[in-house]
């Protein structure tokens, strides 16, 4: 048996989390798993924001959280094929300084990308589902609400694929990192935006019910509202009614945006999948056609409850934030 002196972000309570170090015991590897040890992994603010303020019951506590890393391969099983020691991987593993993970759940990391870049391919496949999905092609305008980097992501693959994006955030500062992306059209807020009536396609990427009640106004009849962010707590006293006579009259299709109702792998009657999608995101990064230059801070682990609480508070300086790991491995 071997045994790794192993350090995990965990929350530890409702708003608190913590670098903790606990021994990674393990065999011989064997199949097709594979060990990695981190060299960055990214915060996903949405998700992770609400985990860390959510009610959980304390036994629950610690709990792991995280889902992007980029790893660089240790040791490999016996059946492992596709990936070597040595080699950089990205893994929708969680944030700890060693992770095994299955070599199926692995997307190789680009020749010549930073990993800092390279993990960043997480971000852009949370909204690929919905955009395979929409039956609304790029001869409509589509809008984006909310511009974190899921939203930001998103709003850059929409445009990449032909379509005229109109973005809307009330930040200025997020408002600007799209303009800097390379986004065409940015407003504070729906109103502003001068295709009203005939969206064909909105992306909801904050979570807000206003939001999704305001997406719903400036569809086109039979128009189609991805929601992507989630809706963690509730944040108007709007009643459903409002919205049910929208969707009603407005012959509107909602659909959940949670990206793994698509396979995880491909499959010969569904070829598009989550970890093609990193692929294809990644690809994307390393080429320029999603622009991530000076959208992410990087921060030690060790400093994980102020990274978080800067995302609760607002105050994060950049769209993202990237735990690097190099440091504690000296």
């Amino acid at each position: 048996m071997n045994t790794i002196s192993n350090q995990c972000v965990k929350f530890v309570s409702k708003g608190k989390a913590e670098l903790l170090t606990k021994e990674l015991q393990y065999g011989k590897l064997e199949g097709t798993k594979i060990l990695g040890k981190t060299i960055v992994s990214l915060i996903s603010s949405g998700s992770e924001a609400g985990g860390y303020m959510a009610d959980f019951k304390p036994e629950q506590y610690p709990m792991e959280t995280g889902y992007a890393a980029i790893l660089e391969v240790l040791e490999v099983g016996d059946h492992v094929t596709a990936v070597s020691v040595g080699d950089k991987v990205f893994a929708s593993a969680p944030h700890s300084l060693y992770n095994i993970v299955d070599e199926s759940d692995t997307v190789p990391m680009l020749e010549g990308m930073a990993p800092e870049e390279a993990v960043l391919c997480r971000f852009p496949a949370v909204s690929m589902t919905s955009i395979l999905k929409t039956q609304i092609r790029p001869i409509e305008p589509v809008l984006v609400t909310g511009l974190g980097v899921v939203g930001l992501m998103c709003a850059q693959l929409l445009q990449h694929f032909g379509y005229a994006v109109y973005a809307v955030d009330p930040g200025e500062g997020r408002r600007q990192t799209a303009i800097d992306c390379g986004l065409r059209h940015v407003y504070e807020n729906i109103e502003n935006v001068p295709v009203k009536g005939r969206i064909g396609f909105a992306v909801e990427c904050s979570g807000a019910e206003q939001a999704i009640l305001d997406s719903v106004e400036v569809l086109r009849k039979g128009g189609e509202l991805a929601l992507v962010g989630v809706p963690w707590y509730r944040g108007t006293d709007t009643f459903a009614h409002e919205l049910l006579q929208k969707i009603f009259y407005g012959f509107v299709t909602i659909t959940s945006g949670w990206e793994w109702s698509i396979p995880k792998h491909p499959t010969e009657f569904f070829p598009s999948s989550n970890y093609g999608n990193f692929a294809v995101c990644m690809q994307l990064i390393k080429d320029g056609d999603l622009k991530v230059n000076d959208i992410y801070e990087v921060k030690s682990p060790r400093d994980c409850d102020a990274a978080y609480q800067s995302i609760i508070n607002k105050t994060t300086a950049k769209t993202c934030i990237i735990y690097d790991w190099r440091a504690l491995q000296a």
